[in-house]
């Protein structure tokens, strides 16, 4: 009897754990697609998963792919902003890959997606495979702002938090559809990616851009040991003088002491690289992922 009753309180037990995992909750919603290595997909600043679509379709036949939407985005719950917003959203990828996979997975992030896939590598490396930074800098400042610090930048990251609060809604609107067709060509992905925005908390919104713009990684990338592709885009910035080569340059300084990067620069792509070449991002990541 006393046997069985061991037994029986080992199986509460595991059936306890399993229900909990099985419930678990995160600040991120998730869809699976495909079959074999997990890859975990992350879009960018009030972007959709959905964004991933046609690269999802790309991998699934190989990879299972887990698409999130992260909280505070196109119409997903937001999350309280007390603590801040992507330590909360980093910190429980990291839990979902340990409570939900079964092997490291590869992680590709979009802009902010991208932020928080260099800096969870920079963290948890053990835990990862590998990385692919789609258009993303460890300190966004000094992209456009060679003697930007985490100091100096706050004044102005403090200005568009504000601003962003303040704008009233029906001007809000027309300067996300103007500031989308900065960062694409194709007039159903503007159209897509302006409605994704306008669903997307303003709170949410203005305190994630407020930390990407004061966070500076390019020392933390230090640490990441494992294979690192930055692809990045230069086209939606060439009217203002910008060249090819002064932005693959200025990737290249900022990822200069991450060991095992490889900096990639699309030729006519703007910010979303995926949408504007799939071809060649494809490509890349397909070659990139599948390299030993």
């Amino acid at each position: 009897m006393k046997k069985l009753a061991a037994l029986l309180l080992i199986l509460c037990i595991q059936n306890n754990i399993f229900s909990q995992n099985k419930e678990a909750t995160y600040p991120f919603e998730v869809k699976i697609k495909g079959q074999g290595k997990p890859i975990i997909l992350i879009p960018g600043l009030a972007c959709n998963g959905e964004v991933w679509e046609e690269t999802v379709r790309s991998l699934q036949n190989n990879y299972q792919c887990h698409i999130f939407t992260l909280a505070g985005f196109s119409n997903q719950e937001p999350i309280n902003l007390d603590n801040g917003y992507l330590p909360i959203i980093e910190k429980d990828i990291q839990k979902y890959i340990q409570n939900e996979l079964n092997d490291k997975p590869i992680v590709i992030g979009h802009s902010l997606g991208g932020f928080l896939a260099m800096s969870l590598a920079s963290h948890h490396s053990d835990l990862l495979d590998k990385i692919v930074i789609v258009d993303s800098y460890p300190f966004m400042p000094a992209a456009y702002n060679s003697n930007a610090t985490e100091e100096n930048i706050v004044p102005q990251a403090k200005m568009m938090k504000e601003m962003v609060f303040s704008i009233p809604d029906s001007i809000y609107a027309k300067q996300q559809k103007i500031t989308m067709g900065t960062m694409m060509n194709d007039s159903e992905n503007i159209e897509l990616a302006t409605r994704w925005s306008l669903e997307s908390s303003k709170e949410t919104i203005a305190q994630a851009m407020y930390e990407l713009m004061t966070t500076d990684l390019r020392e933390e990338v230090t640490t990441i040991k494992i294979p690192t592709l930055v692809l990045g885009s230069w086209y939606g910035a060439k009217d203002y003088g910008v060249t090819k080569e002064m932005v693959k340059k200025n990737f290249e300084n900022q990822f200069q002491n991450a060991r095992f990067s490889n900096v990639q620069i699309a030729d006519t792509a703007k910010h979303f690289i995926m949408w504007d070449e799939p071809n060649w991002f494809f490509e890349k990541v397909k070659t990139f992922i599948t390299n030993e």
